[in-house]
């Protein structure tokens, strides 16, 4: 599970901004959000609430980009690490961007720490903490010399026998993280496996609100039994879309030609695909079809035919079953984006009431929740505001000293007032008017 995560120069956000999962000492809902793992209190939840353009999206292209640097990592030594900096002070833009990331994997609690530019993976640290030891100590810190773009490892005390550890070196390529470099490396480090396994499956694919397919996603795991169809279709039943059902149907067909003679010349696509290409130059599609109840009985209509919100929820229930049945984490931004309000919240107490040891964090403009105090801890309520010079600054509701937040206090009535920052700085109403014509009449 994720401690918390810390990011500096990485597109809106310029000073170092942490969103934190552990918990207080609150005892406030704690058997819906709160996790126990060794010593450790983390949280099932955060919601990041902020005006447009604060920087709420920023923080889920982070956790994205934080899953890339270890999964995605760069094919050859002229490849660009592609992201953007924070783009409205000069002064950065030969600054490196940092990451921090306290998380929990097997029975060990990590501190992992990357600096980065689109140009080269610049510095890295590993400390590893097991639980019940009273010490943390440090498994490898990584440098590289920009001049002649090398990079070097130094092992903690307990890491220096580390088999192969040459091997990897070989492959730490200047824009390589040292957990990409052991993906492209034929050595068997158990507890490097380790971490690179738990981000893999730990971390799920962000969720947009724009046009992403996630649709395709959940669609593949359900046909390959990752989750479970008549738990989807059950969700979705109760969601009160219409919906008693949903039928997957499989259709082969032909790749196009040009596309065909493209995969077989390509010179970067691995032989084995394109000898399957060669020999069947076909691909396997899928539709869905939700049916609806009619006076004679259940009606299929196609996916695209379905309303943008029943969509949306379709993807949302597929996500929403992966992190009740396994443990995973997911980043969705505007949760509420084409749902009912009530739905939104449905999802939410669904999402708390089952999932043992998944996070979600999540944006939203919906501040009506913060009315409701059985649906939030202070310490799960993350706001963005953008400061003078453009900056993201990103804080909790658990910040706030007893002055301007007391027990009793409404949190809804307060952020409404403007007492908690996070809210547009909106202008007169008036309209110019740029009409330069007379009236010759």
């Amino acid at each position: 599970m994720i401690l918390d995560f810390t990011i500096s120069n990485f597109r809106s956000i310029k000073e170092a901004q942490t969103i934190s999962f552990e918990a207080t000492g609150d005892t406030h809902l704690e058997d819906y959000y709160v996790v126990h793992k060794d010593k450790y209190r983390v949280l099932k939840i955060a919601t990041i609430l902020g005006a447009n353009a604060s920087g709420k999206s920023n923080v889920v292209r982070a956790f994205s980009m934080f899953h890339d640097l270890i999964l995605e990592p760069c094919k050859n030594k002229t490849s660009n690490i592609e992201y953007d900096k924070f783009a409205l002070d000069t002064n950065l833009t030969n600054t490196d961007s940092i990451m921090i990331v306290n998380f929990l994997c097997g029975e060990q609690k990590y501190y992992y720490e990357v600096h980065f530019n689109n140009k080269a993976v610049t510095y890295e640290l590993l400390k590893r903490h097991p639980f019940g030891n009273l010490r943390e100590h440090k498994v490898f810190e990584r440098t590289t010399d920009l001049e002649s773009e090398v990079s070097s490892i130094k092992w903690g005390d307990n890491y220096r026998s580390v088999s192969n550890s040459r091997d990897l070196t070989s492959n730490l390529i200047h824009n390589r993280t040292v957990f990409g470099a052991f993906q492209n490396t034929n050595v068997n480090i158990p507890w490097m496996k380790e971490i690179v396994d738990w981000v893999d499956s730990y971390i799920l694919p962000p969720i947009l609100p724009s046009e992403q397919h996630i649709y395709e996603y959940v669609t593949k795991k359900i046909i390959e039994k990752e989750i479970d169809k008549n738990t989807v279709a059950s969700q979705l039943k109760k969601a009160d879309v219409g919906i008693s059902d949903f039928l997957i149907e499989k259709e082969t067909k032909d790749i196009p030609k040009d596309l065909v003679n493209m995969i077989l010349s390509a010179d970067d696509i691995p032989e084995e695909l394109k000898n399957k290409v060669k020999t069947d130059p076909t691909t396997e599609d899928f539709k869905i079809r939700l049916i609806h109840n009619g006076s004679q009985g259940g009606v299929p209509f196609d996916f695209n035919e379905e309303s943008r919100g029943t969509q949306r929820y379709y993807e949302l229930t597929g996500i929403l079953i992966m992190l009740v049945n396994e443990s995973h984490f997911v980043a969705i931004d505007e949760l509420e984006c084409k749902l009912h309000p009530d739905l939104y919240e449905h999802f939410i107490a669904t999402f708390l009431n089952n999932a043992k040891e998944s996070q979600m964090v999540f944006t939203t403009h919906m501040r009506e929740f913060l009315g409701d105090k059985d649906m939030f801890r202070d310490d799960s309520v993350w706001l963005t505001e953008k400061s003078d010079n453009g900056a993201t600054d990103l804080y909790s509701l658990n910040d706030f000293g007893s002055d301007v937040l007391r027990d009793s206090t409404s949190r809804y009535n307060v952020y409404r007032a403007g007492r908690l920052g996070a809210v547009p700085r909106l202008q007169d109403t008036y309209l110019e008017s740029t009409n330069n014509c007379t009236d010759n009449g």
